[in-house]
């Protein structure tokens, strides 16, 4: 295993070509808190995502074609809605990298829509024993505390936008079984006790050892958890409480507009400043993207979003 000097943190995400600005903003805030010190696998649902990506040529990163997978994973792009498609390439992708690349000695999942205002590092020195991280959802209410326990019993324990595999038998076990898991089903079914790939996580600590609970403050902090805390801003970072916030999970969100990012969830009026400076990034994302390829267009047709939720679409 390469000395802490020299080892590079790994991580892996998943786009599509409404993903695409928010995946650049994850990157670019990755790059700004980590320097050189990552590299991040992103595999494309779509073809022209993939090219657009191919002709940035980003330095910390590596695309994973859809050529790469199985033709059984490919062929569930058919069967299932694009939403559980994607959560069921989660376990997916970060156990092709594992196998695939033996030198990645960890590979941590992100959702694409996370933002970096702070160092992860510190989240891995602080468990260096365990062979899966797990990030506690950590849902929360000012009053309805009952409605928040049953919540959990629907969506589960975890959140599966941040979760960390060790290259060991444990860690590729664990992906392993959540692979097959999010294979065989992928759907939301509260009835059967099926929540997209993230309620599975539930079950991971009592089959498997050395699953740790992240407990490194500052860490998926999201539209489920923000009324718990009190953010403050200085000099471009943000504090929650006393403590720096990590990373913030802008759940919800859907770009349809530079300057125009529309979110299913209310954003109180004391976070403000907190979504626009992640709208900021999105803007300078797409002004990227406009660059390298002015006929591309990633945005979400709001008629596509008012039926998507009509439909009951994705609500993680």
């Amino acid at each position: 295993m390469e000395s802490e000097a020299k080892m590079r943190y790994y991580f892996c995400t998943i786009l599509s070509k409404t993903r695409l600005y928010q995946g650049l903003a994850l990157l670019t805030s990755l790059k700004k808190v980590m320097g050189d010190d990552f590299y991040l696998f992103i595999h494309c649902i779509d073809e022209e995502t993939f090219t657009l990506l191919k002709k940035m040529k980003w330095k910390n990163s590596k695309l994973i074609p859809e050529k790469k997978l199985p033709n059984r994973i490919v062929s569930l792009k058919n069967e299932r809605k694009v939403h559980e498609y994607c959560w069921t390439l989660k376990p997916v992708i970060c156990d092709y990298v594992l196998r695939k690349y033996p030198a990645v000695n960890m590979i941590t999942y992100l959702d694409s829509d996370l933002y970096f205002l702070g160092d992860p590092r510190q989240v891995f020195k602080k468990h260096p024993d365990c062979s899966v991280l797990l990030s506690i959802e950590e849902k929360y209410s000012p009053r309805a505390n009952q409605a928040i326990q049953q919540r959990s019993k629907i969506t589960g324990i975890y959140n599966s936008g941040f979760i960390s595999f060790k290259q060991d038998e444990i860690g590729r076990n664990a992906v392993g079984w959540w692979k097959e898991k999010c294979l065989e089903d992928c759907r939301i079914d509260p009835a059967e006790g099926l929540f997209g790939d993230q309620k599975y996580l539930d079950e991971l600590p009592g089959l498997f050892p050395a699953i740790c609970d992240i407990t490194t403050f500052g860490i998926n902090i999201g539209p489920w958890n923000e009324l718990k805390y009190q953010f403050s801003q200085a000099d471009g970072t943000i504090k929650i409480d006393d403590h720096w916030l990590i990373f913030y999970h802008f759940s919800g969100l859907r770009v349809t507009a530079k300057g125009n990012i529309q979110s299913v969830n209310r954003v109180s009026k004391r976070r403000i400043f907190l979504y626009q400076l992640y709208g900021e990034a999105v803007d300078e994302a797409i002004e990227l993207v406009e660059k390298i390829d002015p006929t591309f267009t990633g945005f979400v047709e709001q008629r596509d979003l008012n039926r998507y939720w009509n439909e009951g679409g994705e609500r993680k």
